[in-house]
């Protein structure tokens, strides 16, 4: 293919499926048109193959959002990405990788033979000599970068205010128990065969995943085993309540007795419908209502004040037939 000369990045687009691992996951690689060495190198991989089903024919800022949110949202696997990463890095490692290689197997509108590369070293992070690469390449200038953090700096600042609105309470919010725990958490997405944002319905259940990062949230990640090898997991929950305010949508879960958990959202995901056959946890731990004090109700202290007066009578008798015993053995002596 040929660069315009003004063109400053050549974007490499990919996504990798390694299917005797269940290993998937995308990339996105910022080469200078210079030096042949990376810029930047962005990847997120999973054991879920939802995420190979991303087009990558998209344009590059879009794919660089999609690895961002999923990778924000803690919808990845933790040690796959980083290893991939860390392949990624070498792979262009200036000096001993195979950059210049890539870069000129792509000029020459050699694109199969550049995945190739990429198929020899992912092989070692995803355990598969089988894996699969598909890539798509775009060219773009300093001043492409440029437009698009101003675009996303506007689009940030406008979804701040969207969301500091949102969270005002109204008279409609749900009233919670004084003692509600109120947790961050991140709808499961499946962007094939999930369900609109906009059709969940107080009652569904649902896929979430307790993304705060606090020592509350990892206690009741631990709770529910979903924390395993430092992968946060998948855990049921059920809606309570879905608010929206212009496309940002807020949906309010329950995750057990007064466990709840928010998450806010785009109008345009899909979200993942519980199916305890998909459940990913060792163990399906669920949290389950406190036991109560019992409290005493005006039948159960008229019961306990009958019997104590019986008890009462019952000593009281005991104690005057022994007294008589003991008078009438002193007055025999």
């Amino acid at each position: 293919m040929e660069f315009a000369p003004d063109t400053n990045y050549l974007v490499i687009k990919g996504r990798f499926k390694a299917t005797a691992s269940s290993s998937y996951g995308l990339f996105l690689i910022f080469m200078d048109n210079v030096t042949k060495n990376t810029d930047k190198i962005e990847t997120v991989a999973s054991h879920f193959s939802t995420v190979y089903d991303t087009n990558i024919n998209m344009p590059w800022s879009e794919l660089q959002d999609m690895i961002t949110k999923l990778r924000w949202k803690g919808e990845f696997a933790t040690s796959l990405t980083h290893d991939v990463q860390a392949t990624l890095e070498d792979l262009f490692q200036p000096g001993t990788g195979r950059g210049p290689d890539i870069w000129n197997a792509i000029k020459k509108a050699m694109v199969n033979k550049a995945a190739n590369f990429f198929e020899e070293f992912l092989a070692r992070p995803t355990g598969d000599k089988g894996v699969k690469v598909e890539l798509a390449i775009e060219t773009i200038t300093k001043s492409d970068i440029e437009n698009v953090k101003k675009m996303r700096e506007e689009r940030d600042m406008l979804n701040n205010l969207n969301i500091q609105n949102q969270a005002k309470p109204t008279q409609t919010e749900p009233k919670l128990e004084e003692s509600a725990v109120v947790l961050d958490v991140s709808l499961v997405l499946s962007p094939i065969s999930g369900v609109p944002i906009y059709e969940l319905k107080e009652g569904t259940k649902i896929f979430i995943k307790i993304t705060e990062q606090t020592s509350r949230g990892q206690y009741f990640n631990d709770l529910l085993g979903a924390n395993e090898g430092g992968e946060i997991l998948p855990v049921p929950a059920t809606v309570k309540k879905v608010s929206k305010e212009g496309k940002i949508y807020t949906v309010l879960v329950e995750i057990g007795p007064g466990i709840y958990g928010k998450s806010i959202d785009e109008d345009t995901v899909k979200v993942k419908l519980y199916d305890s056959a998909q459940d990913k946890r060792k163990a399906q731990k669920t949290i389950e209502p406190a036991v109560s004090t019992i409290e005493t109700t005006p039948e159960t202290s008229q019961s306990l004040s009958k019997g104590g007066s019986f008890l009462f009578w019952v000593m009281g008798g005991i104690g005057l037939l022994i007294l008589m015993i003991l008078v009438y053995l002193g007055l025999g002596i």
